[in-house]
């Protein structure tokens, strides 16, 4: 899979390893879809990956991932496109270390992280697969090495009870790793792949904002996405976690049938996907 007429949406590409992503990947021949929240910032990096764009094309789409509705509004209008070949979950949130015990909540009433950085990618995901079947396409959902040391806190997903800013973080790429495994064995054989990635810690505003540590640049993270992006052995890779470059074994509990079920489960009741089944296989509502 390389470029040509194909259409990524990349979302979180208004600046660190979204925006990087978006520009490498239009240099590479994608016709590519910015996403963010800010029009302003939106249009400036859409203007970015036009120039870089020997065709001069791209599109922006602009949509808040910590409520529901505009997720689905997003879902929608990224249906209205020609063709979808590739989708990267990117976009991502975590507590700065400055407010460390600092539980942020979303209008819809969930943990900032949980619906941020794992319900928002599993609703686009489920709603976009119709286009991605169609184009034999492929998702690549950006997780963090956090998901080794994550836990599932089933009686309190929302961290109501003792929040700290690593845990749902943890918590939250824990979640969209085992996603990530559930959706590639549900598609495996259908023509829609996907894998999980650490891109590697990388100086970005969110990174450096939360850990000590960020040996890279944005680039280099953006290089290991649109690698996995385009690698031509999809089907042997499906459902892989990578960190950085390599295949590695992820959280075990990412890989347990009986997890990847129940998050299933709890998946489509918070993101509002039940109520949008248009199009989509009947099996991906069976938890």
């Amino acid at each position: 899979m390389n470029g040509g007429d194909q259409v990524a949406l990349v979302t979180g590409a208004t600046s660190g390893l979204g925006r990087q992503t978006a520009l490498r990947l239009a240099r590479r021949g994608w016709r590519v879809v910015v996403h963010g929240r800010d029009s302003g910032r939106v249009d400036r990096v859409l203007r970015e990956v036009r120039r870089e764009a020997a065709d001069g094309r791209g599109e922006g789409l602009v949509a808040d991932l910590s409520r529901t509705d505009a997720v689905h509004a997003l879902a929608d209008r990224a249906l209205a496109l020609p063709r979808l070949d590739l989708l990267v979950n990117n976009a991502g949130v975590a507590t700065p270390n400055s407010s460390p015990r600092t539980r942020r909540v979303t209008d819809d009433g969930l943990q900032l992280e949980w619906q941020v950085n794992f319900l928002a990618a599993f609703a686009l995901t489920l709603r976009l697969t119709p286009a991605l079947h169609s184009a034999g396409g492929r998702v690549v959902n950006v997780s963090s090495v956090a998901q080794g040391w994550g836990r599932l806190h089933w009686d309190d997903l929302q961290l109501e009870q003792r929040f700290d800013r690593m845990t749902a973080y943890a918590q939250s790429k824990l979640a969209l790793t085992t996603f990530t495994a559930a959706y590639a064995r549900r598609m495996g054989g259908r023509g829609v792949t996907a894998v999980s990635l650490h891109p590697g810690m990388c100086a970005t505003k969110m990174v450096r904002s939360t850990f000590i540590i960020a040996p890279h640049r944005a680039g280099y993270g953006a290089e290991n996405i649109v690698r996995l992006a385009e690698r031509e052995d999809a089907e042997r890779i499906n459902g892989a976690y990578f960190h950085e470059k390599r295949a590695v074994d992820p959280n075990p509990v990412s890989a347990d049938p009986a997890v990847q079920r129940r998050l299933w489960t709890v998946g489509l009741r918070q993101s509002g996907v039940e109520d949008r089944p248009g199009g989509l296989p009947e099996d991906l509502f069976v938890a």
